[in-house]
């Protein structure tokens, strides 16, 4: 495994914090790196500077995205506004070269199927890549059936599923978001992150979180 795809079952529901908590959790450990390659809406923010905000690693932490939109819309329209195209095979070409000598943590932009190109969504790149992905979601209403959509277009494009990481948990069970996952889809839900104000301390959360080190096999910190 030479890196992994980082998807959500929407936009804004916490996968640049999730990447930037593997990204503090493997550094240091292994040569890795953060790439979002693709970043649209920088008018209102841009995932790689807040990546290296929450994180402050050595600039070897972090990849330049290959293309960026100011306009704050799926990759393809803000492609199509600017008269430009996003070619996948470029992408996957420039991630193969990062890939040569360190790990790649990909974040996508927003959700599973949303256009890349005038033919093809988001799903097509991941397959293109070759590596599996972890699927953040809310834990909130809704999150149940949004998951099982995720994970079963996953199944359909012949995806591989690491496994699926809830952000902004704070119901404890109540809702049974992680039984009902697991229950109808057989893929385990690696963590459940509790919401916080500071997105710090939740990068802190997933750097330190077991059952993520143990899955990229970084040893478990000392209690």
């Amino acid at each position: 495994m030479d890196g992994i795809f980082v998807t959500g079952t929407d936009t804004g529901i916490g996968k640049t914090t999730v990447s930037a908590g593997l990204l503090k959790l493997l550094y240091g450990y292994k040569k890795v790196a953060y790439w979002k390659p693709v970043q649209t809406g920088t008018v209102i923010g841009d995932d790689t500077h807040d990546v290296r905000e929450l994180t402050e690693l050595g600039e070897d932490a972090y990849l330049a995205p290959e293309v960026r939109f100011a306009d704050p819309v799926a990759p393809y329209e803000a492609a199509k506004k600017w008269k430009q195209t996003i070619n996948l095979d470029a992408l996957t070409q420039r991630f193969r070269e990062h890939a040569r000598d360190r790990f790649v943590i990909v974040e996508g932009a927003g959700g599973l199927l949303v256009p890349m190109t005038e033919t093809e969504l988001q799903d097509t790149f991941i397959r293109k890549l070759g590596i599996p992905a972890l699927i953040v979601a809310a834990d909130q209403l809704g999150s149940i059936n949004h998951t099982l959509l995720t994970i079963n277009q996953c199944r359909a494009s012949g995806i591989e599923i690491l496994g699926v990481v809830l952000s902004r948990s704070g119901h404890g069970n109540a809702m049974g978001n992680k039984a009902s996952i697991e229950r109808y889809t057989n893929v385990k839900v690696l963590a459940e992150l509790t919401e916080q104000n500071d997105r710090r301390a939740v990068v802190a959360a997933v750097s330190a979180h077991p059952v993520l080190r143990k899955l990229f096999g970084v040893a478990e910190l000392p209690e």
